[in-house]
């Protein structure tokens, strides 16, 4: 299954891997409590690696795919998270970390949609076989927007509600 991967690949994939579960440690823990700095400090590496090991996945011989435009999408996140998050360092303004904790969640619930995504619609998992390009696009996308409702509901109602008022 994983045995043929490039190894730019396969570090996109541990990126990834190590990706999820700091980016949940940060949105589940409150400031303060021990690991959370450095979940955060992990996490962006892990991010960089991800979406620059999937962008240097694309060779001109291949279709530049969505997911390739969706790591421009995930690395413009992680970008203005750190940069909200540098201003609230500097000022202390209640927007600014407001912005960083925002952009920071959708970064994690992106790369949780990219995750999904490839698990459940990538041949090589096995999952799905043979998808004609108008039914994989439809599953891809269907999933996609299912997966963003259900997060972004859970991100707001529930997790960063609290954080956010």
């Amino acid at each position: 299954m994983l045995a043929n991967l490039s190894p730019l690949l396969l570090a996109h994939l541990v990126a990834a891997c190590l990706a999820m579960p700091l980016g949940a440690y940060q949105l589940l823990a409150r400031q303060g409590t021990p690991g959370h700095a450095l979940a955060g400090r992990l996490y962006v590496p892990a991010m960089l690696v991800c979406n620059l090991g999937a962008l240097a996945s694309y060779r001109p011989d291949t279709q530049f795919l969505p997911f390739h435009i969706l790591a421009f999408v995930s690395l413009y996140s992680l970008a203005s998270g750190m940069w909200a998050l540098r201003k609230w360092l500097r000022t202390r303004d209640a927007a600014a970390l407001k912005s960083h904790k925002i952009q920071m969640a959708y970064s994690w619930l992106g790369l949780m949609m990219a995750g999904f995504s490839q698990v459940l619609t990538n041949p090589r998992f096995g999952i799905i076989e043979g998808f004609a390009p108008v039914q994989f696009w439809t599953m891809v996308i269907s999933l996609n927007v299912v997966l963003y409702v259900i997060g972004s509901w859970w991100l707001f109602k529930v997790l960063l509600r609290r954080q956010l008022a």
